[in-house]
């Protein structure tokens, strides 16, 4: 993939050794509402009907939910998650754009709550909520702040 087949304002998505560098490629977004994910729908994210995995939306969803909480925070650390519920709205196909579009609706001492959509253009894909688990002592957590 060249430079110019990523959207407008997304950069790669920082390898780390984790499942993030298997699940690439990522893209990333900051703005004032915070991150944004996108991910192009490649062959490895198929099932065996030709359409985008399921698993993937959640795993969009996870990473983006972390993401939005992270920016909630002032810091990006390592959230757990306790659940996500997603509603599989519309199949995705091999060259499709998906980009989260999340909120943060609430922290607390010990949980962060978000929300969200997976869409491909103006066309929703997935919409989902997530619970996370958040650090018990979110100064001394590892991570960055932005």
């Amino acid at each position: 993939m060249t430079a110019t087949d990523i959207p407008e304002g997304f950069a790669p998505f920082p390898l780390d050794d984790s499942f993030n560098d298997v699940f690439a490629p990522l893209y990333i977004a900051m703005d004032e509402d915070g991150p944004r994910i996108a991910l192009k729908v490649e062959r490895h994210h198929l099932n065996p009907m030709g359409i985008c995995h399921g698993a993937v939306y959640m795993a969009l969803f996870d990473i983006a939910f972390a993401c939005i909480i992270g920016h909630s925070l002032g810091k990006f650390t390592g959230t757990p998650t306790i659940n996500i519920n997603i509603d599989y709205l519309s199949a995705s196909r091999e060259g499709e754009w998906l980009f989260t579009d999340v909120q943060c609706l609430k922290t607390t001492n010990s949980v962060g709550f978000a929300q969200g959509v997976i869409r491909c253009g103006d066309e929703l894909k997935a919409s989902g909520s997530g619970v996370f688990k958040l650090p018990a002592d979110l100064v001394a957590a590892k991570g960055y702040s932005p």
